[in-house]
């Protein structure tokens, strides 16, 4: 489960562990368990198979810290029943047409009004349309480049990246990426799935 493996690998970063090599302890972890992809499949891994891969490379490792964090917040997604956007079958899909200006500020409106929600962004390339009170003008093109660099890593339908005391979501919409950014004790699992949802009138994305 993506947004699973970046909170682990975000948590990681803060011991220096670069992301390529937390994502190979990670998938060495999950070859040696045969846990499945589930969030308390993710919960068993970090406390028990990853503990013990990251402390054959840093012996004093405790899994406290940030780690401990990550962990808290993975059995918060199992409490909140938290399920990969791209597994659930059937999806929900709500098409929205982008190049119609009404359209994209509704879709803005909407998702500013999400609980925990702080501001989102519609970007495309070099531009944005905002509902973030207060913020840098430059924070549009730091979660455009964040987009370019999951987008690629993998494709994705919806990434989830923590950010010191914040969370954000991004989702490509054709031309567009909807990038949402909320408090860390935001409902995981309803903006998942509210952003998994959406689709680009005519089937993209």
């Amino acid at each position: 489960m993506q947004e699973a493996e970046e909170l682990i690998v975000e948590a990681l970063s803060s011991y220096g562990i670069p992301p390529a090599a937390s994502r190979n302890l990670i998938q060495r972890a999950r070859r040696r368990s045969g846990l499945g992809d589930r969030p308390s499949d993710w919960v068993r891994l970090a406390e028990g198979p990853l503990l013990a891969e990251i402390q054959n490379i840093i012996p004093v490792f405790s899994g406290g810290g940030a780690y401990a964090e990550a962990v808290a917040r993975l059995k918060a997604m199992v409490r909140q029943g938290v399920t990969d956007p791209q597994a659930q079958a059937p999806r929900a899909v709500r098409p929205v047409d982008l190049s119609d200006p009404a359209e994209r500020e509704r879709l803005l409106a909407e998702l500013a009004r999400e609980e925990g929600v702080t501001g989102v962004a519609l970007i495309q390339s070099g531009r944005a349309e905002m509902r973030y009170p207060g913020v840098s003008q430059a924070l549009p093109r730091l979660l455009f480049a964040a987009h370019q660099l999951v987008a690629r890593r993998r494709g994705y339908r919806v990434a989830y990246l923590v950010v010191k005391e914040a969370q954000v979501f991004l989702r490509p919409l054709g031309e567009y990426v909807v990038a949402v950014v909320t408090k860390r004790g935001a409902n995981l699992g309803r903006l998942l799935a509210r952003l998994a949802e959406l689709s680009v009138e005519g089937g993209q994305g």
